[in-house]
């Protein structure tokens, strides 16, 4: 077939760069091309994987062998209405695109990643969390009506209303049953530039859990960091943050913060050093094990925190805390790292997630990173919500094949403590899981209609990814 698609061999890993391979790689700049790409690619008889900036930390936008289209020139905000705060992006759009638009007539994502680069495509079809998940839901609950483009070169309008099986499924369906060209978003009015933020020290892992849940029916947000190098006694010890929103006339200083400018993470430190820097000596705290000094050190600082509480801060400079650190991913280097996400119901989350801290500990895999947060269920098929907790875990890779294999087979371990939880897992997260843990995450009726979809809107299997083939979608 001839074409005049410019596909090019590059390297495709996912966030943590432990996973992934080369692949064939286009960037489509319009609908056409994305449907041009579908056919070239099924007359070949070759798949394709959906990507947007490539912030899952695994294998879910990676594609070894095959071909990956990155939508990121796709990336207009098209419309934003200043008296609804409707917006109408194309999939390529950032996390970042939003908010800049929105922010100066007042309004912000409802729902926002711990990174501002993640695409609006690629947080439907994982349906990302923010640190408001147990109050708002998740990124799907945001999305008004999408369009798709299904494998077939089909455009469906899609909304809850006109094709509820569709919306709900291609919203939280990693990309499996089409590509997302365009998506309707409601966000929030907010009164202030500004959050009011506490810093809160929790003692151990069940305070941590108490003050999550006698909090949240009054919090707009909250998220805890956790020292996962304590044991004993302080084992999961760590600073939890609360903010609110401000109320109107609250905060008007904060009516400046309305400028984006005002609003992206600071790219100095101390207003001199470019935070660019600032990874190779993370690196050395990893690689010279000086992480557990590194967590001591911020554990005693969030005691200074709390003393000075609450304070007012952009809401740019609350919620994008993995943008503070450019590239800081590469710490990890040579071996990249994992993230293990458990999602854990309430009734189980003290007594699982100690288990899992405790095994971490014991095997040498202790997590350099670990955050808590409070989630609730969602009406989405592939979701990964439970009313409960999860506990976010990025775990450094060796580059040594046996200590690797170790780490996988301590993590599925650990899968399967969740599962008989009843615990789910987040597929933007996940490295690890095996093909029989699919259904027990979701459950048999919901994996059967999955792949029923799947069989319908993409029968001749041309979306596929690492992850899928692992899971046997």
């Amino acid at each position: 077939m001839t074409t005049t698609l410019g596909w090019r061999d590059e390297d495709v890993r996912g966030f943590g760069m432990a996973v992934g391979g080369p692949a064939k790689v286009l960037r489509p700049t319009t609908v056409e091309q994305v449907a041009e790409a579908f056919a070239d690619v099924r007359a070949r008889g070759g798949t394709i994987a959906l990507r947007g900036a490539g912030c899952s930390y695994g294998d879910a936008a990676t594609n070894a062998g095959g071909h990956v289209l990155d939508c990121t020139q796709m990336n207009s905000v098209l419309d934003f209405d200043p008296a609804t705060g409707i917006a109408v992006v194309e999939p390529g759009a950032t996390v970042r695109d939003l908010w800049r638009r929105s922010i100066a007539h007042g309004f912000w994502p409802k729902v926002v990643s711990g990174t501002m680069s993640v695409t609006m495509a690629g947080a439907a079809a994982m349906n990302i969390h923010g640190k408001n998940n147990y109050a708002l839901g998740t990124f799907g609950d945001c999305v008004s009506w999408f369009d798709l483009l299904t494998p077939r070169g089909e455009l469906v309008h899609c909304t809850r209303e006109s094709d509820p099986e569709l919306f709900h499924a291609a919203i939280s369906g990693f990309g499996m049953l089409g590509c997302f060209t365009k998506l309707g978003l409601q966000t929030k009015r907010v009164h202030s530039g500004r959050l009011r933020v506490w810093g809160i020290v929790a003692d151990d892992l069940d305070h941590n859990l108490r003050l999550i849940e006698e909090l949240r029916s009054e919090a707009d947000y909250l998220v805890s960091w956790l020292d996962l190098h304590a044991q004993g006694v302080a084992l999961g010890r760590g600073l939890l943050h609360r903010a609110d929103q401000l109320r109107p006339g609250e905060d008007p200083e904060g009516l400046c913060f309305f400028d984006p400018n005002l609003q992206d993470v600071p790219t100095k430190l101390f207003g001199l050093v470019p935070k660019g820097w600032l990874w190779p000596g993370m690196w050395c705290a990893v690689h010279l094990k000086q992480v557990a000094f590194v967590n001591w050190a911020k554990f005693r600082a969030g005691c200074r925190e709390q003393k000075h509480s609450p304070y007012l801060q952009s809401h740019g400079a609350f919620h994008f805390l993995l943008d503070y650190v450019p590239n800081w991913q590469w710490m990890t280097k040579p071996g990249g790292l994992i993230q293990f996400q458990p999602f854990v119901p309430f009734a189980e989350a003290s007594r699982v997630l100690r288990k899992i801290i405790e095994r971490l500990q014991a095997t040498g895999f202790v997590p350099y990173l670990g955050v808590l947060k409070r989630h609730r269920p969602d009406p989405f098929l592939m979701t990964h919500a439970v009313d409960g907790f999860s506990m976010a875990m990025d775990i450094a890779v060796s580059r040594n094949k046996h200590r690797r294999e170790q780490l996988w087979k301590v993590c599925r371990e650990l899968g399967d403590l969740v599962l008989d939880a009843g615990g789910r897992f987040y597929y933007a997260k996940d490295a690890v899981l095996l093909q029989s843990s699919f259904a027990r995450v979701h459950g048999e009726p919901a994996v059967a209609k999955f792949r029923a979809l799947k069989q319908r809107w993409d029968p001749d299997r041309l979306l596929q990814t690492d992850l899928s083939r692992r899971f046997g979608v």
